[in-house]
């Protein structure tokens, strides 16, 4: 009885004092429509974020005891309504991801071969091949495509194979394409073709792009390659619609004698296939790549343009009243927005986009009845409906945050919602000078203003996304957004509309003499003016929350008190800089990348950097280097790196190189033999040959060089691209020991055991050959008696690494086993005096799209 009345008390105090401290009502009564909205999106968020996706049942319980529980505390219907509506959501993102995990090809049929009937649903597109080997002169073509039926499958009819089925879409490859075929292999075009299946999955690890994620958000539910040696591929005719008219716009372009072609492609079909590397990085430096990639940017420009166009010709009619007008200029510029983003492809951002620019245009024209606020989250929660993952990929922050950034810097001058302040007061965007110009300066001094607002909304979004910040982009970006959208967009629509006319090649020509301009600016300003600085990624929550905190407090309007002190929130994320004038910390990390079938590695001890290989590279040009070391060493802070080892010229180890030393600046390099000539690297780097005997020095990393012997005579020169020339290295660093041996054999492991006999035992040991079954022998694991051994392999490739009796012989020895294929990047922390390390695997990162494929 003492019991229950202890809790009667203790139930009636709290609901006493949270009926006095929190009036919950009031609040959603304030807020309005738009606390709904943001429960609802906030709960599609949360659940996106699980480390494995629940039953719809459990969450269901779940949110009922969350509402008996908040009825008991508050006796609110509103704070009901407001659970109610984020249990939709949640449901909602529930079944939704769940149904697209559903929809992938399972492991079980990881390689299965394929004859099926498709559509290609995209626009081809095709590369010169590059690189080493013997597909390095030929034309690969990547596209997506739908299928229509199956031809032929290697499982008994009604045997489940996961949710591959007509509809569904797949990313293919075809290497080696013969003019013939490529004349043929247009947008919309049905073919029968003979394609090996392999489940979605991707290579992870930190800082870099999550491949596997983007498959996932796409909707794609297996990659492949065509295989025509198997079957020969069929040509069943061109079909129609939107993607056969994109893919003739793009042919007609290509053909035309105007200045920039790739540009204007990837302004207008949201193709940058056509862009050179050194393009885009000049893009991404100047902070500029937004103007060419398909986005809010583009379709609110568009909708501009033709509400302009609108508002011009029904003046020109006079037949309306002004709300007719108006109505006419809004109804103009969503259909203009709507054909652009069809035209365009439809890709998720530029899906995203149109519902922000609907729902805006539609707040505009209602403007009496709905607030920017409102608008704001109602376009959140739609984008969100349509693409429950859609928080996951950086075009969503980029563009929430720009415009979340102007509705909070200009707070007053623009409603945010019922009930909200009218909070105008003079800022420095009233502060315009007087005279007969004052329009035009305060156009340009409120485009300053947006300029400046949005470049401290989108910092964090840019250092957690792109590894740092580019300031010259700021400044860029003032001539850039409106020269594009008063100056080439324009010509742009319309010389593609009257593309078969000569007004209509003039025009086009115009804008691409302009593109071909702001291109030659943008190189001027990127050899002139500070550009891009690195930034490294903050590695907790709390650090990118009070960033965050920091950006919401400059924003504010003036007179808030406390604005200025955000700039102390950010202090956390320039390390960068900070760490150039502190003593580097005293400890080790040994990073083993995800690289598929290959070898990368990173060995890092306070300033100093090494990299051991740089991974794969593929014809279509595509390298490891370039795509996932780099991004890995950019998030980690900094463009710089002391040495880089090319164990042998084998395509899986020294394929990246040159995509890495697009993006990394390296002082030394490191390979054996004459390998060194033949690499793309900068003039004046400083090379060195891999000599057993030698031992070099990297900050406070001695490397130790065991493999391969110098030649027995001068004249003898190794060539560096055979497996048995591989660099083997020791690395040291207070007693920890770290062995790479790249792809030696057998032979050379036994040659090893007998020039260092009294070899000391290594903490980890990098499997040769990738754990193939002609290498790991006894005699080296004797010799070396690791504590660790990782593979570096490729998911279920078809070489079968590692060999399960090599994998047997390590356990037999009770050799902790680490394989990158099912853990992702594997990364080994020590700290001064500490003997054994701290462990991280890149797929035990909280994504329910890893945990599915560790179940399978």
């Amino acid at each position: 009885m003492a019991l229950r009345m202890e809790l009667r008390n203790l139930g009636g105090s709290a609901h006493s004092s949270f009926r006095r401290l929190a009036r919950v009502s009031d609040a959603i009564s304030y807020l309005g429509p738009s606390a709904y909205l943001w429960s609802y999106s906030l709960s599609i968020i949360a659940v996106g974020c699980l480390a494995q996706l629940p039953a719809i049942s459990t969450l269901g319980l779940l949110y009922l005891s969350l509402m008996l529980l908040a009825w008991w505390i508050t006796r609110c219907w509103g704070v009901l309504a407001l659970i109610f509506i984020s249990l939709i959501g949640a449901e909602w993102a529930l079944w939704s991801n769940q149904a697209a995990l559903d929809r992938r090809l399972p492991q079980g049929a990881h390689g299965a071969d394929f004859v099926l009937q498709l559509d290609v649903a995209s626009l081809p597109a095709v590369k010169e091949s590059s690189g080493f080997g013997r597909d390095q002169h030929s034309r690969t073509v990547r596209f997506r495509a739908r299928i229509v039926d199956f031809v032929s499958s290697p499982f008994p009819e009604g045997l489940a194979t996961g949710g591959i089925a007509p509809g569904s879409l797949l990313n293919l490859t075809w290497y080696r394409v013969d003019d013939k075929t490529l004349t043929r292999l247009r947008g919309g075009s049905q073919w029968i073709l003979p394609v090996r299946l392999r489940s979605p999955r991707g290579s992870v690890n930190p800082n870099t792009f999550d491949y596997e994620g983007w498959l996932l958000r796409e909707g794609v539910t297996a990659t492949g390659y065509v295989r025509p040696r198997d079957y020969s591929p069929q040509w069943l005719g061109q079909g129609s619609g939107i993607i056969e008219l994109r893919d003739k716009l793009r042919s007609r372009i290509t053909q035309l004698p105007i200045q920039r072609s790739d540009l204007i492609v990837a302004l207008l079909l949201g193709d940058r296939s056509q862009l050179s590397e050194n393009d885009t990085d000049l893009l991404r430096r100047t902070g500029t790549g937004h103007l060419i990639a398909i986005s809010g940017l583009h379709v609110g420009m568009v909708a501009g343009c033709f509400m302009l166009l609108g508002t011009l010709l029904a003046k020109g009619v006079g037949l309306f009243s002004g709300t007719s007008r108006f109505g006419i200029a809004v109804g103009l510029a969503l259909i203009g927005s709507l054909g652009y983003t069809l035209v365009a492809g439809a890709p998720l951002s530029a899906q995203r986009a149109i519902v922000m620019a609907w729902v805006l245009l539609l707040a505009w024209h209602w403007r009496r009845r709905l607030g920017a606020g409102f608008a704001y989250s109602l376009a959140l929660s739609l984008v969100l409906t349509l693409q429950p993952l859609a928080f996951y990929s950086a075009g969503f922050w980029l563009s929430f945050v720009a415009v979340g950034s102007l509705l909070l810097g200009f707070a007053g001058r623009i409603p945010l919602g019922r009930g909200a302040p009218q909070m105008h007061k003079a800022g420095a965007a009233d502060k315009v000078p007087p005279g007969s110009n004052r329009f035009s300066l305060q156009w340009f001094w409120q485009l300053l203003r947006s300029q400046w607002l949005v470049a401290v909304g989108l910092f964090i979004p840019s250092i957690l996304y792109f590894s740092g910040f580019s300031f010259s982009g700021v400044l860029v970006n003032l001539v850039a957004i409106p020269w594009v959208g008063s100056s080439i967009l324009p010509p742009l629509m319309l010389g593609t509309v009257l593309i078969d006319t000569q007004l209509g090649v003039w025009l086009l020509q115009f804008a691409g003499w302009q593109l071909n301009l702001l291109m030659t600016v943008l190189n001027c300003v990127d050899h002139s003016v500070p550009g891009f600085y690195g930034f490294a990624i903050p590695s907790s929550a709390p650090v990118i929350l009070i960033a965050g905190l920091g950006a919401v407090l400059i924003l504010l309007p003036r007179g808030v008190p406390g604005r200025h002190l955000g700039w102390l929130f950010f202090l956390p994320v320039a390390e960068p800089w900070l760490v150039e004038l502190a003593p580097a910390e005293n400890h080790l990390k040994f990073s083993v990348l995800d690289v598929g079938q290959g070898l990368s590695v990173v060995i890092s001890s306070g300033k100093s950097r090494i990299v051991y290989d740089t991974g794969p590279s593929i014809p279509s040009g595509w390298s490891a280097g370039g795509s996932i070391v780099a991004p890995y060493l950019m998030g980690a802070g900094g463009t710089e790196l002391e040495a880089l080892v090319v164990s042998h010229g084998d395509r899986d180890h020294a394929g990246g190189v040159e995509g890495l030393l697009r993006r990394i600046e390296v002082e030394r390099v490191y390979a054996p033999g004459a390998l060194a000539d033949n690499l793309p690297l900068s003039p004046g780097t400083f090379t060195d040959q891999c000599t057993a005997g030698k031992v070099d020095y990297i900050g406070d990393i001695s490397l130790r060089w065991l493999w391969p012997l110098a030649p027995m005579k001068p004249e003898e020169v190794l060539d560096g691209e055979e497996n048995e020339h591989s660099c083997v290295i020791l690395a040291e660093w207070q007693g920890v020991r770290l062995l790479l041996t790249g792809d030696i054999s057998r032979a050379v492991e036994l040659q090893l055991a007998k020039l260092y006999p009294q070899f000391p035992h290594v903490d980890i040991l990098v499997a040769p050959h990738h754990g193939s079954r002609s290498s790991s022998s006894p005699a080296l694991l004797e010799w070396a008696r690791p504590k660790r051994v990782v593979f570096s392999a490729g998911f279920l490739h078809h070489f079968g690494h590692p060999h399960r009796d090599v994998v047997k012989r390590y356990q037999n020895l009770g050799v902790s086993i680490f394989n990158t294929a099912e853990s992702g990047a594997i990364e080994f922390s020590w700290r001064q005096g500490e003997s054994e390390p701290q462990i991280q695997q890149a797929r035990l990162a909280p994504r329910f799209w890893y945990a599915s494929h560790n179940r399978e």
